[in-house]
């Protein structure tokens, strides 16, 4: 679905496990950009990022800069080799403002009579170009002298500088990439300022005083050579208000911030796509997340119980019926971890074998698809890491001593459907096509 609705309804957002990365859903379909690409990552942090600013703010918005347009832009055309700026690079670059102002071919950012005249009714925009812009100016020149190791010395001529940068914005991140296009291209700031932000080379505050320059500078003299968008003509840019340049600024500002939050799950500790078990363990059991301390041992009674078994086939079936999740097998409800070395299997081989071996004859052989399972040692125990993806089909659970039933989330557990609320779910879960 790429006709996002205005309102959203946030009841009918969910977030999916699949084989190898999850996905957001909307009214039992996944989610699409744009151009069609699926709403989907292995990161399962910045879905839910995204998912909280859908059900907070009530929309879905691609016009402005912001987690979702930028992920949905990166998908569209950076991930497909789409990348109009990297390719009309000194194009760009070239018209670039800041570029044009440090290298000497433009004077001034700002014509000094029209900005004077301006100025004088804005006290508070004179201070903030005042303090920020040579600030950004040296900041510029810090990131020059960076990327020369220290031999900057003078601007080269601009052929040269052009083929310094391009280069330097070769080596970013594609989601960088994306943040870089969508803040040229909608807040009109040229290439280099957006580069800097992405790569920390300037604070969200520096970043939206010149740019707030850049676009008073448009505005008082109605360029006509104002950059536009680079792809999608549907797609808004910023314009300042002329009267009302606190809130220019104040957009700005939150924009760049929202940019910058985006990169964060691309770079540092929120990089890891894929929770490890001490993550998992640390979060602490959920909707998506559960814990077993054995597969088949009754630590109780100290023998071999098909009881036991049942309770983690059930919360298999019930990820499988919902969105998915994780099931850790050797750990204790407190997150101890007690290893499957419990269930007195000879080797890791048979442990899995007979997981299986239970999965599939309760589940049937068509939920394989569906599950992964891995061991992993840890604090001198193995732990199974079951992996469950939501199923295209209902799942029953029909194990041998016990009822056929229908398992589904509720909260933190698994909770067995009546046949009347199992009908209606999969009607609702699981539609005909």
């Amino acid at each position: 679905m790429s006709d996002y609705p205005n309102p959203i309804d946030p009841r009918l957002l969910d977030l999916v496990m699949r084989d190898h990365d999850h996905a957001i859903y909307y009214a039992d379909k996944v989610m699409l950009t744009p151009e069609g690409a699926d709403v989907a990552d292995p990161d399962i942090r910045l879905l839910k990022h995204m998912l909280a600013k859908m059900t907070i703010y009530g929309r879905i918005d691609v016009s402005s800069v912001n987690s979702f347009a930028i992920f949905c832009f990166q998908r569209d055309f950076i991930d497909q080799g789409k990348d109009e700026l990297q390719v009309s690079f000194d194009k760009f670059f070239h018209q670039d403002a800041l570029i044009r102002l440090k290298s000497g071919v433009a004077d001034a950012l700002l014509d000094t009579e029209t900005a004077l005249t301006y100025l004088e009714d804005h006290a508070a925009v004179l201070n903030l170009l005042f303090w920020g812009m040579p600030e950004v100016g040296r900041r510029f020149m810090a990131f020059f002298d960076e990327l020369t190791e220290g031999e900057g010395g003078e601007l080269p001529p601009m052929d040269e500088l052009s083929s310094l940068f391009k280069e330097t914005y070769e080596g970013l991140m594609n989601a960088q990439k994306a943040a870089v296009n969508m803040l040229s291209g909608m807040h009109s700031t040229g290439i280099l300022l957006p580069m800097m932000l992405v790569m920390a080379k300037l604070t969200p505050s520096e970043y939206s005083t010149a740019a707030l320059a850049i676009n008073l500078r448009h505005e008082m003299r109605q360029d006509v050579n104002k950059p536009r968008k680079i792809y999608d003509p549907e797609l808004s840019y910023f314009n300042v208000d002329r009267d009302n340049p606190a809130e220019a600024y104040r957009l700005l500002h939150e924009q760049a911030i929202r940019a910058l939050e985006h990169i964060s799950f691309y770079t540092g500790a929120n990089s890891k796509l894929e929770p490890g078990i001490r993550d998992l363990i640390g979060a602490g059991e959920g909707y998506n997340l559960e814990f077993k301390t054995s597969l088949r041992w009754d630590v109780r009674q100290e023998k071999k119980n098909s009881a036991i078994e049942h309770a983690s086939l059930k919360t298999i079936t019930a990820f499988l019926n919902s969105s998915g999740g994780h099931l850790l097998i050797g750990v204790e409800d407190n997150g101890r971890i007690e290893g499957v070395e419990i269930d007195k299997f000879d080797n890791d081989d048979k442990f899995l074998l007979h997981f299986w071996n239970l999965v599939k004859a309760s589940m049937g052989q068509d939920v394989t698809p569906f599950i992964r399972t891995a061991l992993e040692k840890i604090d001198g125990g193995t732990v199974c890491h079951v992996r469950c993806m939501r199923s295209s089909k209902p799942v029953f659970l029909k194990q041998k001593g016990f009822g056929e039933e229908f398992y589904i989330r509720t909260g933190p557990s698994s909770a067995s459907l009546e046949i009347r609320e199992a009908l209606n779910y999969i009607s609702e879960r699981f539609p005909t096509k």
